[in-house]
C-alpha cells in the first residue's frame, strides 16, 4: 500500500511497518494509519471518485491496495435528512439526521467491516473473528459471507436475539460468552492470536477497520455542503467518533474545509466511563465497575481490559472542543419516541442516545439555538426490538 507510510502508536509515536498489527510493540497502545497525504493530494485534483460505489468513492483515503474488487453490499451514501419538526420541538434552528440504518445490515458497522473484509480478501485470509454486542457481529457475518470467508463471533450472553438471528442466517459461528462485551473482547483477541485469524473487533484493536468510519465525515460534508457546528455520536469505546473526526481533519488537510466540528460523545448513564471521565476532568478513562443493565446495550462497553481506548476518544472530544454526555434510560426512550413521532425514523435505543443528548445540550445551554447539529442515527430499531419493549413497560 504505497499511499500508507506507517502504523503509528497513538501513545508513544513509534512507527510500525504496514502489516497486520493490533497494538504498539513498545507500549501496547492502539495504532493509527498514517497516510502519505502529499502523494495522495497531488495525484489528481479530484480526491473522491463518483463512479466508484458507496464508501468506495473515497478509496484513495482507505487502507486497501485496490488489487481486488471491494467486498461491498452497497454500504454508505445513507440518508441525510433535515429534522424540521424535531428542531422545532427542541427549540433549535437546524437539526440534521444521518441515518446509518440505511446501510445493508442496518447499522454504521458496515463501513468498517466492508474495509476490513476487503483487506482480508486482498491478503488471502480465510477466517476472521470478532467480539460484538450485535451490530459488528451482524456486519462481520454478512461481509464475510460476501467475501467467502469463515467468521466466528464472540458475543455476550445478553446480545439481543434479533441480532443473533441475523448472524446465524449469514452462516457465522457464534460463541456465547458469560459476562460483558469486555469478556467477549478478551476471548476474541486470544482466539485471533492463537489461530492466526484476522480480528475484526470494532474497538480500536484493528487499525484498518477504523478507517472505514472516516467515510461518515466525507458523506456528511458532501451531503450538507459545509461543516456542522456539532456532531453527536453514540459511543462505547468510540471508534466511530474518532474516525469521523479524522475524516474531517483529512478534509482540512486537503484544503476542502477550514473549520472542524465539535464532537459530542454520548453514553448511557448505566455504563459511561468516558462521560464520567469528561465530567470529572480526568485525563484518562478508567474501566466502568458498576454492573447495571441499560436499554442501550449496544454501547454498554465497560472498557474493562482496554480503558486506553476510552482515553483516545476522550482526547479527541476535548481536542475538538466538544463534550461527553451521559443520559438515563428514561431519556433514551423519550428520545427514541420523539425521533420516531417527529421524523418517522425508528432507531434502536443505543442510537436514540444522540437525540437524548441533543435535548440535554439544548436544555442545559450546551449549544446556541442558531448552531447546526448532526445527530448520527447508528442503527435500526428492528435490531433491538426486545429492548424497546422492555423500555416502554
Amino acid at each position: 500500500m504505497e499511499h500508507i507510510k506507517a502504523l503509528v502508536c497513538v501513545n508513544c509515536g513509534h512507527k510500525h511497518e504496514v502489516d497486520i498489527i493490533y497494538e504498539c510493540k513498545l507500549c501496547g497502545h492502539s495504532l493509527d494509519v498514517e497516510y502519505d497525504y502529499e502523494m495522495i493530494f497531488s495525484e489528481e485534483k479530484k480526491l473522491f471518485k463518483d463512479e466508484w460505489p458507496g464508501i468506495w468513492k473515497y478509496r484513495k483515503l482507505l487502507p486497501v491496495t485496490g488489487t481486488t474488487a471491494p467486498v461491498s453490499l452497497g454500504e454508505g451514501r445513507t440518508p441525510f435528512l433535515e429534522g424540521e419538526t424535531l428542531a422545532e420541538k427542541l427549540g433549535v434552528s437546524t437539526v440534521f439526521l444521518k441515518n446509518e440504518a440505511g446501510n445493508p445490515t442496518l447499522s454504521f458497522k458496515d463501513r468498517p467491516l466492508s474495509v476490513a473484509l476487503t483487506l482480508a480478501k486482498e491478503r488471502g485470509i480465510d477466517k476472521v473473528v470478532t467480539a460484538s454486542t450485535g451490530n459488528t457481529g451482524v456486519a462481520a457475518a454478512a461481509y464475510a459471507a460476501r467475501a467467502g470467508i469463515m467468521c466466528e463471533i464472540c458475543v455476550p450472553e445478553t446480545t439481543p436475539q434479533e441480532k443473533l438471528t441475523m448472524m446465524e442466517v449469514f452462516g457465522a459461528e457464534i460463541k456465547a460468552v458469560e459476562g460483558t462485551f469486555s469478556d467477549a473482547y478478551d476471548i476474541a483477541k486470544r482466539v485471533a492470536l492463537e489461530q492466526g485469524w484476522l480480528n475484526l473487533t470494532s474497538t480500536f484493536l484493528n487499525p484498518y477497520a477504523i478507517e472505514g468510519d472516516k467515510t461518515l465525515a466525507y458523506e456528511i460534508y458532501e451531503q450538507y455542503g459545509e461543516v456542522p457546528d456539532h456532531i453527536i455520536i453514540p459511543i462505547g469505546a468510540g471508534p466511530l467518533l474518532v474516525g469521523c473526526y479524522k475524516g474531517f481533519q483529512e478534509l482540512k488537510k486537503a484544503g476542502m474545509i477550514e473549520n472542524l466540528p465539535k464532537m459530542v460523545g454520548v453514553q448511557a448513564e448505566a455504563c459511561a466511563p468516558i462521560a464520567k471521565a469528561f465530567e470529572q476532568g480526568e485525563e484518562k478513562v478508567g474501566p466502568w465497575k458498576v454492573k447495571e443493565k441499560t436499554v442501550a446495550g449496544g454501547i454498554a462497553d465497560p472498557l474493562t481490559s482496554y480503558p486506553d481506548d476510552g482515553t483516545r476518544t476522550l482526547e479527541t472530544i476535548r481536542e475538538s472542543g466538544g463534550v461527553a454526555i451521559a443520559v438515563s434510560d428514561d431519556e433514551i426512550m423519550r428520545g427514541l419516541s420523539l425521533l420516531a413521532e417527529s421524523e418517522g425514523i425508528f432507531v434502536e435505543p443505543s442510537s436514540s442516545t444522540a437525540i437524548a443528548a441533543l435535548r440535554k445540550m439544548v436544555d442545559g445551554g450546551g449549544m446556541d439555538s442558531d448552531e447546526s447539529v448532526v445527530c448520527v442515527c447508528t442503527g435500526h430499531g428492528l435490531k433491538d426490538a426486545s429492548a424497546l419493549k422492555q423500555g416502554r413497560k
